[in-house]
């Protein structure tokens, strides 16, 4: 019998989207299940952390986005042929995960003051030592590991839906490369559009 997959998170891109990209890329069927208003209210006590997403394969319950996702792309093998590249891909996501905290932060700050010294910082240092780090990473390679596509590729272009996608260089490329990929393409095509 084939294993059965169902993802659930609100109806927004969010921290579910790189796990929903590990799927459209590897072809693989699940149920994309999206939450709102009160539904979240009575799920809530029946997660494994108090949050979402949440995946539940074959009935058994897995919480965290970046635990799903690394779960995910070994699964559909797109973690990386190999310890090192897993070791490497699992280091870019994390370098992701750092930057979505920072956005995070700024995002919802409620004072004005510190708001606008995060924002700057932001801008003038975190972002452009994010850019540099990861360009130094890619380097004239296709693919931030190996020789195709893996989770790190998804996560960079997952990111890029927070941040501003480069304008130029390779990064650009990059991530025009991954979203051309025929299964990617297709999914961005047909995803909800939502507001996050």
């Amino acid at each position: 019998m084939p294993t059965k997959y169902k993802l659930t998170y609100f109806n927004g891109r969010g921290r579910a989207e790189l796990t929903r990209l590990l799927f459209a890329q590897s072809g693989k069927a699940f149920e994309d299940v999206r939450v709102q208003g009160e539904e979240w209210s009575k799920l809530k006590p029946n997660t494994p952390w108090g949050s979402l997403p949440i995946l539940e394969v074959d009935g058994k319950m897995l919480g965290q986005s970046i635990a799903i996702a690394r779960y995910v792309a070994k699964a559909m093998g797109l973690a990386g042929k190999g310890d090192m590249d897993q070791a490497i891909a699992d280091s870019i996501v994390d370098a992701g995960m750092d930057m979505l905290t920072a956005v995070v932060k700024c995002k919802f700050e409620t004072d004005e003051a510190k708001k606008a010294e995060l924002k700057k910082n932001f801008d003038e240092k975190t972002l452009p030592a994010y850019l540099q780090n990861m360009s130094k990473q890619l380097g004239k390679n296709k693919y931030f590991v190996g020789d195709s596509v893996t989770w790190a590729d998804l996560a960079v272009v997952s990111l890029w839906d927070v941040l501003p996608c480069p304008s130029e260089g390779a990064l650009k490329e990059h991530c025009s490369r991954i979203k051309e990929h025929p299964k990617i393409a297709e999914y961005m095509k047909k995803r909800p559009k939502t507001d996050f």
